[in-house]
């Protein structure tokens, strides 16, 4: 399950140092969360990506349904 977070969502609270520098920040943890799984999504879809470019031919849904009526058992041992 993955929600969208807007930058309108974001509400932070920075943390400075004596010269007025960010050096933190503060997120509501809902918000924290969210963030999280947002970037864990977008991996898993470059990782995704990667893969079908490294194995080189990609496959219809219809190939991938023929080739397995033609011979229900296989991939399996």
């Amino acid at each position: 399950m993955s929600s969208s977070v807007s930058v309108e969502d974001v509400k932070a609270q920075y943390i400075v140092d004596k010269d007025g520098k960010k050096t933190g920040v503060i997120l509501d943890i809902k918000l924290f969360n969210a963030l999280l799984q947002e970037l864990e999504d977008l991996y898993d879809i470059t990782e995704a990506e990667r893969i079908i470019e490294k194995k080189g031919k990609k496959y219809t849904l219809e190939e991938v349904e023929q080739s397995l009526m033609k011979d229900p058992n296989n991939g399996t041992s």
